[in-house]
């Protein structure tokens, strides 16, 4: 039969109309008797399972009624993929009858319950990897879900969170990457007319994240890979909108866990387990409600440091070309990362100053741990001037903000910071950069360099393009339309007697 393709079918000519509708409508009524017959199908296995429940020695009737109904499961599976029957049997009935599934089959990777003996292990393994598809399948539609969330919350995630901790790895990847996408798309799923009743799915899920999903955590970052990638991508989805999914994460002491997996995988930075921290930490210096002071005792600017020299050695090799877009995707969530840290420490810096203006300076010494504490991100500096010319704006935008904050902080504490590459790169980029704004960035970044320590004002000196590149700004050369771009530039020539 082909049922999806006779449904598109398109009304041919009139000749043949009446005889297209006649088989339309027979269509219809086989379709219809199709989708009322599942839930008699869910029945039957549910009833097979019920019947066994908990029994490590099935009867002969029991398993010969398991074997009847358990390899009904593939129908179960053709309907949820067919975008004729999919709309119509996905309805709250069939996900509670899923859910209780999930929770026999919960029961059965668990040993309570043995069905091995019954129907034999490659049965019941392909039994619980139709049965996951089933939801894997669903999922990519969104829509579907939109009005039964509590449903899923309280009778599909509950089993789905039990699998995590399963002895066979192939469960537990499939549970990890269904809650992951289950999750994200709960998450993000906009509030319909029932609002209470996806204010009570919302606290059952962060219940059921907080009570029995992280508390797994410490041994699931700790499994060899590809576990930790999945885990962590489960991670990434629920704070990726949700500040309180960041309190939870905080809360649940995963912080040094997450800072843990970061030296073991390293090496292969571009992996997923990686690009899965990296995206973490992201979501995690992001949230406005986030513990920075936490992430900062706890290793984050270390962490940060390594990762982004290695990122950024990655994107700055010439011969790297086959993982470069890999690599640019990550220097963005770093350059995020950086540039969130940064404007972090500089609002407590400035609220330190202010305290100390009105008299109160409570604020001055939390200040200055952290300025202790972020030192070590002067090191970057070096790094994010060879990144001002790159091809993608973005990344001179970030990195200049970045770079603009840093000799706030420092001044010009980094020795590098003027090499004579740097400067190489400074004159380039203003002589190219067309905008004023840009310019006026650059300028006054290296005027706090060399008003802050003598070194570089030095090196400048002997910095022969760059100061012709001044120069061309400056009003003598006539070239700026920009008077701030002149004056600064000026002011930068006479600190150095040109």
């Amino acid at each position: 039969m082909y049922i999806e393709r006779d449904s598109r079918k398109t009304t041919p000519g009139k000749e043949q109309q009446s005889s297209n509708e006649y088989l339309s409508k027979c269509l219809d009524l086989l379709i219809r008797h199709i989708v009322q017959e599942l839930p008699r199908i869910l029945g039957d296995i549910l009833n097979a399972l019920a019947n066994v429940s908990g029994r490590k020695h099935p009867s002969t009737v029991q398993a010969k009624q398991l074997k009847m109904c358990l390899p009904l499961m593939p129908i179960v599976l053709h309907l949820v993929t067919s975008q004729v029957f999919r709309p119509q049997v996905v309805t709250e009935e069939f996900l509670f009858s899923y859910g209780i599934i999930l929770s026999h089959i919960k029961s059965v990777d668990s040993g309570e319950t043995n069905i091995d003996g019954a129907i034999g292990l490659m049965a019941s393994e392909e039994f619980i990897k139709i049965t996951l598809s089933a939801f894997e399948a669903i999922i990519q539609y969104p829509v579907l879900l939109k009005d039964y969330c509590s449903t899923v919350v309280d009778y599909i995630l509950p089993p789905l969170v039990s699998l995590v901790q399963s002895q066979n790895v192939e469960w537990r990847l499939f549970s990890l990457r269904l809650l992951s996408e289950t999750t994200s798309l709960l998450v993000n799923q906009e509030v319909g007319d029932g609002k209470e009743s996806n204010v009570d799915s919302d606290s059952s899920l962060l219940a059921l994240v907080r009570d029995v999903l992280l508390p797994q955590y410490e041994h699931v970052l700790t499994d060899p890979d590809p576990v930790p990638a999945y885990a962590l991508k489960l991670l990434v989805a629920m704070t990726e909108h949700n500040p309180t999914f960041t309190r939870l994460v905080e809360e649940s002491k995963l912080i040094p866990l997450i800072f843990e997996v970061i030296p073991e995988h390293q090496e292969n930075i571009l992996g997923n387990t990686m690009q899965s921290v990296i995206a973490l930490l992201n979501n995690l210096v992001a949230c406005k409600d986030s513990n920075m002071k936490l992430l900062y005792e706890q290793g984050l600017v270390r962490h940060v440091c390594n990762l982004f020299t290695e990122t950024v050695t990655l994107c700055l090799d010439v011969d790297n070309k086959n993982n470069n877009e890999t690599a640019t995707a990550l220097l963005f969530s770093l350059l995020d990362i950086l540039h969130g840290m940064l404007a972090y420490t500089s609002s407590i810096v400035r609220l330190a100053l202010q305290a100390q203006k009105s008299g109160s300076g409570g604020e001055t010494q939390a200040a200055e741990d952290l300025l202790l504490l972020s030192r070590p991100l002067t090191d970057l500096v070096s790094l994010l001037i060879p990144l001002l010319p790159h091809e993608d704006p973005e990344i001179f935008e970030v990195s200049s903000k970045c770079l603009s904050i840093l000799v706030q902080l420092y001044g010009g504490e980094n020795p590098d910071s003027l090499s004579p590459e740097n400067a190489e790169t400074f004159a380039d980029l203003l002589t190219s950069k067309e905008d004023p704004k840009e310019q006026k960035l650059l300028l006054r970044i290296l005027r706090r360099m060399i008003t802050s320590n003598e070194k570089h004002l030095e090196s400048l000196k002997h910095a022969d393009t760059l100061l012709r590149a001044l120069e061309w700004l400056a009003p003598a050369g006539g070239s700026s339309a920009n008077s701030t771009v002149a004056s600064l530039a000026l002011e930068i020539l006479q600190a150095v007697g040109h």
